[in-house]
């Protein structure tokens, strides 16, 4: 089976960082510390990898995770600045690492929007978007709980989560073949990625 790529999408709060640790679990990772295995993508001028190398851990396609997921509530592509190329290097990188025999997990909230690169990544590599289908309540809590917000900042929060949806869904209606969309909730989500990724 060749290499796959997996690009979970969201709103902030969706959980897509947090789907992202649950994979590396797998292959390893615990917390914020990288394991002993896992190789940097080191840049010249930047203090964090830009990527990382991680291998299966029953000897299958090795993983390549693009950003960094040293912080404690985001990661992924959100962490290539657009000094380092943002999210044309995201998808440079993409595309290097699954020609190289890698599969990718490709996230962040700004891509989570994205269609051009997207559809054109998935004519020469196998692309699967995961749309987490969390509850629009459940998005609003994580983030009131992360920023510490009190209740004014509910309202403006909410109309702000409102707006991503509708891009989110808008440029997922957008995406053509042969990009593989489905809407999931967390649990099957996280299922079928480790079906793709052939975690067993």
């Amino acid at each position: 089976m060749q290499p796959v790529i997996i690009n979970p999408r969201g709103t902030a709060g969706a959980g897509k960082t947090h789907f992202v640790r649950r994979l590396l679990a797998a292959y390893g990772w615990t917390g914020e510390a990288a394991p002993p295995q896992a190789v940097p993508v080191m840049r010249a001028g930047r203090r964090r990898p830009i990527a990382w190398h991680l291998a299966h851990p029953a000897g299958g396609r090795p993983l390549a995770v693009l950003g960094h997921y040293g912080e404690a509530t985001c990661g992924g592509c959100d962490t290539i600045r657009a000094v380092d190329g943002g999210l044309a290097e995201a998808f440079r990188l993409a595309r290097r690492f699954a020609a190289e025999g890698h599969d990718v997990l490709l996230e962040g909230l700004v891509l989570s929007a994205e269609v051009e690169h997207t559809s054109e990544l998935a004519r020469e590599h196998p692309l699967h978007v995961i749309r987490l289908d969390t509850p629009p309540e459940d998005c609003l809590r994580r983030l009131l709980a992360r920023r510490r917000s009190g209740p004014a900042a509910r309202t403006r929060l909410a109309e702000k989560l409102e707006r991503e949806r509708r891009r989110l869904e808008r440029a997922c209606a957008e995406l053509s073949p042969p990009v593989r969309l489905e809407i999931l909730r967390f649990d099957a989500a996280l299922g079928r990625a480790h079906s793709l990724l052939e975690l067993h």
